[in-house]
């Protein structure tokens, strides 16, 4: 696949990321309650820096901006766009992204802690199964 349509799937998919986000913070009182005494940036990136996000959590919201921030309190920098792409699409994204640290096509900047939290914070993310067993109905 070109290098181009991977880095654009990996963008919107960050985009995506932020959108789901920003709503999960008005309307999922559990995602809220995950949210709750965080007042932090953080980015996911690839490490050429060519495709950057940063999020912004305060006041038990959040919101997304396009490009890299000076400061975040942690960020993920995956080794490509479709690096990262395929390990945040992936069915066991936790399993995948120890193994990415490992094989160090993820790299990790700053808390840590930070980062388990956020792993634990998309969680509140996916689909019902409810919802999506609807649809399929």
């Amino acid at each position: 696949m070109n290098f181009e349509v991977v880095r654009l799937k990996f963008r919107f998919l960050l985009w995506m990321l932020g959108r789901r986000m920003a709503r999960a913070s008005r309307d999922n009182p559990a995602f809220r309650e995950q949210l709750e005494g965080k007042d932090l940036v953080f980015q996911l990136h690839t490490l050429d820096g060519k495709v950057a996000r940063h999020f912004i959590v305060k006041d038990r919201q959040v919101s997304a901006r396009r490009g890299q921030h000076a400061q975040p309190a942690f960020a993920i920098g995956f080794k490509d766009g479709a690096t990262g792409f395929d390990l945040m699409t992936s069915k066991n994204a936790q399993l995948a992204f120890m193994q990415g640290i490992q094989n160090k096509t993820i790299q990790i900047q700053g808390n840590p802690a930070l980062v388990i939290w956020f792993q634990g914070l998309t969680k509140h993310l996916r689909p019902r199964k409810k919802a999506v067993e609807k649809a399929a109905a």
